[in-house]
């Protein structure tokens, strides 16, 4: 029997994943501008050149790991709401995911803390990020609403501003003291009180 061996194609896509995964690593914990392509390269076994190969410039590489930690964001909510067909839930199955992946949210803290800075090649993708999120939490929100599972007495955009806060800081207090703080469990007791008050008879 034959064995098939990967094609290049499979064989670069690999490769690029490894360095991305490399590269979340080092981001996280030295920062966009602490981070050097020597240190991703070393770390994926390679030379600082075949690195470049698959990301030409610490930039592209940067935005390559924004777009897939992206990515998995959104898949992880849209996974979540599909098996619990609640925001509320699927908001908190991520926050409990996030909190046993530290390097995932101490790599979002740091680089969003560092692309406050208009100059940071990750700025622009980072307000897009948030605009995002909110129009998206804002919509969900306004559906939660139509079913009666939020109050709403709320306003959706406003409410989607305060979650995003509040989950950002859940992810930073943890980061600063794992010990003491859950982001899971404040997040699911805070969504529980937005329900709708039910009229006392």
């Amino acid at each position: 029997m034959t064995r098939t061996q990967p094609s290049s194609t499979a064989r670069g896509r690999s490769q690029r994943d490894r360095v991305l995964r490399a590269a979340m690593d080092i981001f996280a914990t030295q920062g966009f501008r602490g981070a050097s392509l020597d240190a991703v390269a070393d770390a994926v076994g390679m030379t600082r050149q075949g690195l470049l190969h698959y990301f030409p410039s610490k930039v592209q590489l940067l935005l390559g790991v924004l777009e897939v930690r992206n990515e998995d964001d959104i898949a992880l909510v849209e996974q979540a709401i599909a098996d619990s067909h609640a925001f509320a839930d699927a908001l908190v199955a991520l926050a409990r995911h996030n909190q046993q992946r530290p390097e995932l949210i101490r790599l979002f803290t740091v680089l969003a803390a560092e692309s406050v800075d208009a100059g940071h090649p990750g700025h622009d993708r980072f307000v897009e990020r948030y605009r995002s999120a909110r129009a998206g939490f804002t919509e969900r929100i306004e559906t939660e609403q139509r079913e009666g599972r939020i109050d709403a007495r709320i306003a959706p955009a406003s409410l989607a501003v305060l979650l995003i806060a509040v989950m950002d800081g859940l992810q930073l207090q943890h980061l600063l003291d794992p010990a003491s703080v859950d982001m899971a469990a404040p997040l699911a007791e805070l969504l529980s009180l937005l329900a709708p008050v039910s009229p006392r008879t």
